[in-house]
């Protein structure tokens, strides 16, 4: 959470390509040696920081790397098809940790994680880059249409700092933070509560699991299609980006709360999937609206507004297991997070406006440096 905002500073300013590299080596390590920390809790949680620190840069670099390489109308699914692999890759993890767990031992899981990390790293430097100008294989004709279609840039020299006080990154983040709240309380929980009160067994969990997790990555998927095809149909910027995502937020609402309330265990799956599935939908407004407000500062922008989402996964799971411990209500930590996920509704709907910034404020020079 600390350092989403910082990691997209270094996204807008350095080469996102060796970046990525550089992180995606970090967190392999750290994972790695995970299965370390059982000889002392401080070196667990030492080596569980490390993961944390670098992964950090992950979402708000691709963002960066996506506004250099994607045409504006289809960015957004370029960015939520970028990120949605940490759906996709939880769906597998489900049984497959299971499985390691039960013909292997508990540090198989993470020496698996790692390993999958080297071959990420061998593929994207085998195939990726910092700008389509530097891909050996990309054709001049693919060349220009994407220059002259991406998001305008206007290069100057001013703090991204500046970024974190502007209102509407703040709104913006706001709204990200009460609906993440619910979201990381979901994926944290939904497994405990699955088998504690609808009495799926562990393993039947390890397969129930998998489909709203597969369900968010199917809306993540969908969000940034629809709002690239809201756009390309003529729509309004802020109805495309912001306005139509969050009447996706409003639709899932009733499905979260039944999920606790009915009495079927298959139904209660069904509607934590088409919660999760709507939710993500929203998403791929959320993060198409960094490149509206500045293309300059996407990854700053974007590292304010996950970074917000990521205090929300400290803080939503915690209040949870407060909730449950002194109520014995499993329900109500679900309703909570139903209720900010309707705030977060009115804040993206009535108040958060796609529209360029203007950042006005001394540079290192003394100057004052206007970017819009």
């Amino acid at each position: 959470a600390l350092l989403q905002f910082p990691g997209g500073v270094l996204a807008d300013r350095w080469n996102t390509h060796r970046l990525l590299i550089v992180v995606c080596i970090g967190f392999s390590v750290f994972t790695a040696l995970t299965p370390m920390g059982q000889l002392g809790f401080g070196l667990m949680l030492a080596i569980r920081f490390g993961v944390g620190m670098f992964e950090s840069i992950t979402f708000p670099a691709y963002a960066a790397l996506n506004a250099r390489w994607i045409p504006r109308q289809e960015y957004s699914r370029a960015q939520t098809l970028s990120i949605s692999g940490a759906y996709l890759g939880q769906a597998v993890a489900y049984p497959l940790t299971t499985w390691l767990l039960a013909m292997f031992s508990w540090p198989v899981v993470f020496y698996c994680n790692a390993v999958l990390g080297g071959v990420w790293l061998i593929a994207w430097m085998a195939f990726a880059t910092h700008t389509p100008a530097e891909h050996p294989q990309i054709s001049q004709e693919e060349l220009q249409y994407i220059e002259s279609n991406l998001a305008r840039r206007q290069e100057q020299n001013f703090s991204p700092w500046a970024v974190a006080k502007e209102r509407q990154v703040l709104l913006l983040s706001l709204s990200y933070l009460l609906l993440i709240y619910g979201l990381w309380m979901i994926v944290l929980w939904l497994p405990t509560y699955m088998v504690k009160v609808r009495g799926f067994t562990l393993q039947q969990m390890g397969w129930v699991g998998i489909i709203p997790t597969f369900a968010s990555f199917v809306g993540l998927v969908s969000g940034g299609a629809l709002s690239d095809l809201l756009l390309h149909r003529g729509y309004s910027v802020r109805f495309a980006r912001a306005q139509a995502p969050s009447l996706c937020i409003a639709l899932g609402v009733p499905f979260l709360v039944s999920a606790v309330l009915v009495s079927s265990g298959g139904a209660s799956v069904a509607c934590f999937a088409a919660y999760l599935f709507l939710m993500n939908i929203a998403g791929g407004g959320y993060w198409a609206v960094p490149l509206e407000l500045n293309p300059q500062l996407v990854g700053a922008i974007s590292g304010v507004m996950n970074g917000s989402g990521n205090f929300a996964g400290i803080f939503g799971p915690m209040t949870a297991g407060f909730l449950v411990a002194t109520t014995g209500n499993w329900a109500l930590p679900f309703l909570v997070a139903a209720g900010l996920a309707a705030v977060s509704f009115v804040v993206f709907f009535f108040f958060v406006v796609p529209e360029p910034i203007q950042i006005s404020q001394s540079n290192l020079g003394g100057s004052t440096a206007s970017v819009t």
